[in-house]
């Protein structure tokens, strides 16, 4: 009797083998769910001096106004620490600001994918501020490469089909982060997420993930 029927066998009865070793082995685990990064810049010092590797310019066109030591106190809503202040008007974008060792002045950061700060005059007070216990971040990066940043008051349209909602966020190409309450974003996993739309207030919400929040802090020293 020829060998090769045998040999046949042999082969087949390996692949039997190996596919039942498969079929009874577990399922592939799913990829472990990557957490949203909180980052906290720290661009000033507690002198009022920029930190190393950030640089200030001086804006005297905008007279900002931080609030008095007795009443408005206006603490940052990005702020992780204390005495970093909202400053208005909102058009001057001064949401998170430092008191400038300059007599009437403050010193502030707008962008966190950049090391700039502006000095600006302040025609009011700089009041002691506690920090909000759950502070909003500056800027969102978010998965499709947006970079988002934060509100600072204004006339915003309402979005159609969702009472209520208002835009938190500003994002690229027109459009904007809109929320039903708080700063729209959910923290309900370790993976957050935000509902964008265009800032016209007209199409549909997106979902998309938060790849790093930036909160601001100051510098010890």
């Amino acid at each position: 009797m020829s060998p090769l029927p045998l040999i046949t066998l042999g082969i087949a009865l390996v692949l039997l083998s190996g596919c039942a070793a498969q079929m009874s082995g577990s399922a592939p685990s799913a990829p472990p769910v990557v957490a949203t990064e909180r980052v906290v810049l720290r661009p000033v010092a507690q002198s009022g001096l920029p930190a190393a590797g950030y640089t200030v310019t001086d804006e005297d066109a905008v007279r900002v106004d931080c609030g008095s030591t007795s009443s408005n106190t206006r603490p940052s809503p990005v702020a992780v620490d204390d005495n970093i202040l909202n400053c208005s008007p909102s058009s001057a974008y001064a949401v998170a600001c430092w008191q400038d060792p300059q007599p009437s002045h403050v010193v502030c950061y707008r962008d966190p994918w950049k090391k700039e700060l502006v000095r600006m005059p302040n025609g009011g007070g700089f009041p002691v501020a506690m920090a909000p216990a759950q502070p909003h971040p500056l800027g969102l990066l978010l998965s499709d490469g947006d970079h988002c940043l934060i509100r600072s008051g204004g006339v915003w349209n309402d979005l159609v089909g969702h009472p209520g909602w208002y835009g938190t966020y500003s994002c690229p190409g027109d459009e904007a982060i809109w929320a039903e309450s708080e700063d729209g974003i959910d923290r309900s996993s370790p993976r957050w997420t935000v509902q964008v739309a265009p800032i016209s207030g007209v199409g549909p919400l997106d979902t998309r993930v938060i790849v790093t929040a930036y909160f601001i802090g100051t510098e010890n020293g």
